[in-house]
């Protein structure tokens, strides 16, 4: 099995709500730090990002100790890794600046990298990759294409503080996937006038699509359509007894359920199982504690778990 990630790495400094800062690996340095885990090591992972030449000897050395994870994706630029402050207004809420911002990958960057079962675009920046590049990807490769829409809903200020904005041409990248996926607020300020997700769906999604909304605390939903009927199940989340930063558990939701999905072709098995990647994410601290993500997700089944009465 091989799964390509197109997106950012970024380096992250995270001021947590109530808890000490963190410095660490972030964007898709979260799903390449999940699915190393939870695939086999026959698997190959391939991300496809810009590195600063800052960090590209840790970045490297990091990488180097995951058997399964290849690093033919990875482009230096001779430039300061593209770095986010994250400041926690609350457990959830957080407000982001953006520093020495990279160029969006260009098509030669990532065709050598698409023989893949599946193609992740994980818009971490918004601009990682031109809508052009996205449309061509999409006639290509749609049928195994899962686009996190991300950070293509905000814009970015002269100072690089990132603020909500409704993007350009946003039906081109919602129906160039078929799996979709993005939190509440972005639902929220792409829906328009459709008050549920099945509205959403049938204004703005093709038949053969699967919307994901990850909806923090309140879990997270499915829509997709079987037997000309439209399908809408709410999944609820994990309780995770100490949340101790939740930066990137949407990344981590995404590398679940697309690893979950690929290895039993189940939209729902694989939506239950991302809830609990996220949720377990959400225990730890940066990516500096992502080798304790087994561990954690088995304390929060057994934390969560209700015998049968």
């Amino acid at each position: 099995m091989k799964i390509t990630i197109i997106g950012t790495i970024n380096k992250d400094l995270i001021l947590p709500f109530n808890y000490a800062p963190i410095e660490s690996f972030g964007g898709i340095f979260y799903d390449i730090s999940v699915l190393s885990q939870l695939a086999d090591q026959d698997d190959q992972i391939v991300p496809v990002s810009f590195i600063g030449e800052d960090v590209l000897p840790t970045v490297e050395a990091i990488l180097n100790k995951l058997p399964n994870v290849s690093m033919k994706g990875l482009i230096p630029l001779q430039q300061k890794n593209h770095k986010v402050i994250l400041e926690y207004t609350s457990p959830e809420e957080r407000e982001e600046k953006s520093l020495f911002q990279f160029p969006p990958l260009a098509w030669r960057d990532i065709a050598p990298h698409l023989d893949a079962d599946m193609v992740m675009v994980n818009l971490i920046t918004g601009w990682d990759i031109e809508s052009k590049v996205y449309l061509k990807l999409s006639q290509q490769f749609r049928d195994r294409l899962y686009l996190d829409i991300h950070y293509l809903i905000m814009g970015i200020d002269k100072m690089g503080r990132r603020f909500p904005t409704q993007p350009h041409e946003v039906r081109d990248w919602l129906s160039g996937a078929r799996f979709l996926q993005m939190n509440e607020k972005e639902y929220r300020l792409i829906c328009g006038d459709s008050r549920t997700e099945v509205e959403f769906f049938q204004h703005f999604l093709k038949a053969d699509q699967i919307l994901l909304t990850t909806r923090a605390a309140k879990g997270a939903i499915a829509v997709y359509q079987r037997n000309n009927m439209i399908g809408h199940k709410q999944f609820p989340a994990f309780k995770i007894p100490r949340i101790v930063d939740s930066t990137g558990c949407g990344d981590a939701f995404g590398a679940g359920f697309v690893i979950n999905y690929l290895q039993t072709g189940d939209i729902l098995k694989a939506v239950e199982y991302a809830n609990l990647v996220a949720g377990a994410t959400t225990a730890l601290r940066g990516t500096n504690e992502m080798h304790k993500l087994e561990e954690t997700m088995k304390q929060v089944q057994t934390a969560n778990y209700k015998p049968a009465k």
